[in-house]
């Protein structure tokens, strides 16, 4: 532990790293404004400081005030025009996306609330049947790719089913282990299945694709890939495990075991029925990413009513579950500031000019791998979609000038952001999933994601070859 202090306390040598970090790309901003001109290359310094401060474990949105801070400095843009870009900001893309997260983040807590979740849980375990272990696996990766998929949560998606599902596969003697990986697979499925979830607005709205032509070309194909590989592995680790169940947690639970009320009932058939009816219009109408704010409204309004809300209690749902993401809508309007002003260094411009006489020979397909395999380092630790618009802000002029169709576009993006999730080491949602089911072997979770992501990597290459 350091000896330096801090108003807050002691700091660690994270902490101090990161201050230093800090300081030095300050000091480097101020020694670029003075020199003037366009800083080049070293317009890149903002975002590389923000990818370390991140790295670091600093608080994502920390991170990115300090980014745009520098970038500022470089730029030479005093308070009052930085004050507009930030104004200006609230009505880019990228801040819709975060607002569509809100809304989201919203619409679940409102499907929580009135039990509507809980009741889709009930209904998939039920149709699927629990009389072996493998109907039971079915049940518990079909729930989380529908819960997940509809919420557009991980962790918020899986902790809803898990106090239901884990009696149930505690008593057909599935191990913590193994379901920890039904639900990472099944989850991250869901994510990129999902019509309305972050990854798929953002994805879709920077490849410039309808949702049913992302889920033509990249959700369904890579969706598949994940799910399919996890449940195979999700059995494997059955094989290769001795972690057992405590008897307390595979005690039959009467909430997890309830049949679901009448208002549970009516508020699941609202929320299925007309997310499911918006989602097919958006489809048929090809509508764009900013129609999810009309489903987003809609589908909490009908919900909440349904299951006996009321107007006034529906909104303060809506407020409750938006709020646990108040910060990830602060990041998103605070990126497109940070690379407005990346822009005007003229570092995007100088990567472009440089990578255009290289690029042509290396090919769009050896390109769109790149871009995968960057997004397997995690450039943006905590902020997947986020990456999304980083990386197309960065490398979206030589999509167009190599001719990149956006389907492909699309897969790429999808890999370098969801993908990492998985692995290569171990990662935050790895960490929440082995959490919700009761799992303290990393090893297995780390075979779980390398298997998907090996094989996730096989779909690129063939995807790639498909598409291009």
């Amino acid at each position: 532990m350091s000896s330096a202090i801090s108003l807050g306390g002691r700091l660690d040598r994270r902490q101090l790293t990161s201050v230093a970090c800090f300081a030095v790309c300050v000091v480097a901003g101020i020694v670029l404004a003075v020199a003037g001109g366009k800083a080049g290359i070293w317009g890149l310094v903002p975002i590389i400081m923000y990818a370390v401060l991140a790295l670091l474990g600093v608080d994502v949105v920390l991170a990115t005030i300090g980014a745009v801070i520098v970038a500022a400095i470089m730029t030479r843009t005093a308070p009052v025009p930085l004050g507009e870009q930030l104004a200006t900001s609230m009505g880019s893309l990228v801040a819709v996306i975060g607002l569509i997260i809100l809304l989201g983040a919203g619409l679940g807590h409102v499907a929580q609330e009135t039990g509507a979740a809980q009741t889709l849980v009930r209904t998939v375990m039920g149709r699927i049947g629990l009389s072996t272990p493998t109907r039971v696996q079915l049940g518990v990766m079909v729930s989380s790719l529908v819960i997940v998929g509809a919420l557009g949560t991980l962790a918020g998606g899986n902790a809803i089913i898990a106090p239901i599902v884990i009696p149930i596969a505690a008593r057909m003697g599935w191990r913590p282990p193994a379901v920890a990986a039904m639900f990472h697979a099944a989850g991250a499925a869901g994510l990129m299945l999902g019509p309305f979830t972050p990854p798929v607005v953002t994805i879709t709205a920077a490849a410039k694709l309808s949702y049913g032509d992302y889920l033509l070309h990249a959700g369904l194909p890579v969706g598949a890939i994940t799910i399919v590989t996890g449940f195979f592995m999700a059995r494997w680790i059955q094989k290769h495990t001795d972690h057992e169940y405590a008897p307390e947690d595979a005690a039959r639970d009467d909430d997890a075991d309830a049949a679901p009320d009448r208002r549970g009932q009516a508020a699941a058939l609202a929320f299925i029925g007309v997310l499911i009816a918006l989602a097919v219009y958006g489809v048929w109408v090809k509508a764009g990413y900013s129609y999810a704010l009309v489903v987003m409204v809609v589908t909490a309004a009908a919900t909440g009513l349904a299951g006996g809300l009321g107007a006034k209690g529906t909104a303060e749902a809506v407020y409750a579950g938006a709020a646990r993401l108040i910060w990830l809508f602060m990041l998103f309007w605070l990126l497109d500031p940070l690379l407005t002003l990346v822009q005007k260094t003229g570092a995007f411009d100088t990567i472009f000019e440089h990578l255009k006489g290289v690029m042509p020979d290396v090919g769009p397909y050896a390109f769109l791998l790149l871009v995968v395999l960057l997004g397997y380092v995690h450039a943006v630790p905590g902020a997947a979609v986020a990456q999304v618009v980083l990386i197309n802000k960065l490398f979206g002029p030589l999509v167009t000038s190599l001719g990149v169709p956006p389907a492909a576009w699309a897969v790429s993006l999808l890999g370098t952001a969801q993908i990492d999730q998985l692995g290569p080491y171990p990662t935050a949602d790895m960490m929440g999933q082995m959490g919700l089911a009761r799992s303290s072997d990393l090893r297995m979770m780390l075979f779980n994601g390398w298997a998907i992501m090996v094989a996730n990597t096989a779909g690129f290459l063939v995807l790639f070859a498909i598409l291009l």
